[in-house]
């Protein structure tokens, strides 16, 4: 029988039999966090980029009023 550990180096925790992941459920969670983290500050700079390139070709007279 072998005992199955979490694959992150700081965790270490042992698996249950039969479960069919390679990270316990906590490190899953902390990953999914990193990435959505990095998700939104990747688009808040494209929107910021975006917004300032829009400023730019319009030369400033971006009106919403029309």
């Amino acid at each position: 029988m072998e005992i199955r550990k979490c694959k992150n180096k700081k965790c270490q925790r042992t698996l249950p039999k039969g479960y069919k992941h390679n990270y316990c459920e906590n490190c899953r969670n902390e990953r999914i966090k990193q990435i959505k983290d990095a998700g939104k500050a990747i688009a808040g700079v494209a929107a910021f980029v975006g917004g300032t390139a829009l400023t730019i070709l319009t030369k400033g007279k971006f009106n919403t009023k029309e």
